[in-house]
């Protein structure tokens, strides 16, 4: 009976009730909260406790199902894997990776993980990466010229530049702390909304693990290959400089377009340009080499690079951050390593994306469910941030998954281990 009612032996919450508990957990800042607001407007008396358990039990199905999706995506053969298994294909396919942060602590470890050999507590030590990815379909309109050659006024706005390299994970070497909120989203939003031919959003699914890179690559692929995304005309993958994003899209995503996020790049030209101090010198070297990043033509940034460091010297084994010898040497390792990723132009007249914002947006809203400095989780982190990104995605994962799941109960009641 309780199969056939969507319930297992470990709970005695109908499917109604069930559903309405998962909302509650995920939109909420935290399990206790959850407990408030089902009381609250929904007169239902369901303890924190009962909550967490809740969530982690849906929180495993739903990473069990993820799992089978991917399996069954690396047996298909590679040409079946370049194709699309829905009818409907997206104009513009979009890719964008990135990592979040929680704080986890182990309860079988009541040092929190500190090695025995630590004289003394690790600030910051609970701090762990979360991996995650936002896909979406676009619409957008091809040119035969650039549509908007000029750089957006926003980055040759002394002020406003300045503001941009600060935020952006702290560009002047003022370290973000673990729990600031940045404001990432709003710079690149702002960005795009200076172009009227930008790729318009269709729709969003989110995916979000704490696996490692490799695991993450394998969920990325495969739900890009849910979504049809690997038939689409035009496709790419907007990402910032981290070596582990281009692995990924080197191992699965290749065959689409790789674009460096503009604002990353564009913090570090302007970090170099304005090497040695704020002069209307280094202000109009550093607008010549913006505008030729917009262009796409790093090259000539990167020439000019190399006859500044010329004169300046190579930094030392032990240079300081911040000298202007150590800002040129590691911009101009940053375009030479991105170079191939910062064709602007050409990326404009596809009607393809130039900026992250997207994948910032979509991390700062999974940052609110499991982010905190008051925030430690000791388990169900997965499971959450699964959940999470199921109610952040646009499309109909969740109510796809509530429809088979009566089918899918053993009737088998689920043990936890005791700790």
């Amino acid at each position: 009976v309780s199969k056939k009612l969507g319930m297992t032996p470990d709970y005695d919450l109908s499917p109604g009730v069930i559903r309405k508990v998962i909302h509650a957990a995920v939109n909420g800042s935290s399990f206790r909260q959850a407990e408030e607001d089902l009381l609250a407007l929904g007169e239902l008396s369901i303890s924190s406790q009962r909550i967490r358990r809740v969530a982690k039990q849906i929180g495993q199905e739903r990473v069990a199902d993820r799992q089978q999706e991917i399996e069954r995506w690396q047996q298909l053969p590679l040409p079946t894997q370049r194709t699309s298994p829905i009818d409907t294909v997206p104009a513009v396919a979009c890719v964008q990776p990135d990592g979040g942060r929680m704080q986890i602590r182990d309860r079988c470890d009541p040092q929190g993980g500190v090695p025995p050999s630590a004289s003394k507590p690790r600030k910051g030590r609970f701090w762990r990466e979360t991996k995650v990815g936002c896909l979406l379909s676009m619409s957008s309109q091809e040119y035969t010229n650039d549509p908007c050659p000029r750089i957006p006024r926003t980055f040759v706005d002394p002020a406003r530049i300045d503001e941009i390299a600060r935020e952006i994970k702290g560009f002047w070497g003022e370290a973000l702390e673990e729990d600031d909120t940045e404001d990432e989203e709003s710079l690149r939003v702002e960005t795009e909304s200076q172009r009227p031919e930008r790729p318009q959003p269709l729709l969003k699914s989110v995916v979000a693990t704490r696996r490692d890179a490799e695991a993450f690559g394998l969920q990325l692929a495969a739900a890009a290959y849910q979504r049809g995304f690997a038939a689409a005309p035009r496709k790419a993958f907007v990402a910032d400089g981290q070596a582990s994003n281009w692995t990924i899209w080197a191992r699965h995503f290749s065959h689409y377009t790789p674009v460096l996020d503009f604002v990353h790049a564009i913090c570090y030209v302007f970090s170099a340009a304005m090497a040695g101090g704020d002069t209307p010198a280094n202000w109009k070297r550093y607008c010549r080499w913006a505008q030729w990043l917009w262009e796409g033509n790093t090259s000539q940034i990167i020439d000019e690079l190399v006859e500044q460091q010329a004169i300046v010297g190579l930094p030392s084994d032990d240079e300081a951050e911040g000298t202007p010898r150590q800002r040129m040497a590691e911009t101009l390792g940053y375009l030479r390593n991105q170079k191939a990723r910062t064709k602007y132009a050409e990326y404009r007249r596809r009607g393809l994306p130039l900026t992250s914002c997207y994948i910032e947006s979509t991390i700062k809203q999974v940052n609110r469910r499991v982010k905190g400095t008051e925030k430690f989780w000791s388990s169900a982190a997965e499971e959450i941030l699964q959940l999470t990104a199921d109610q952040i995605s646009e499309t109909d994962h969740m109510r796809a998954f509530w429809k088979a799941r009566p089918s899918k109960l053993s009737g088998m009641r689920q043990y936890q281990t005791a700790i």
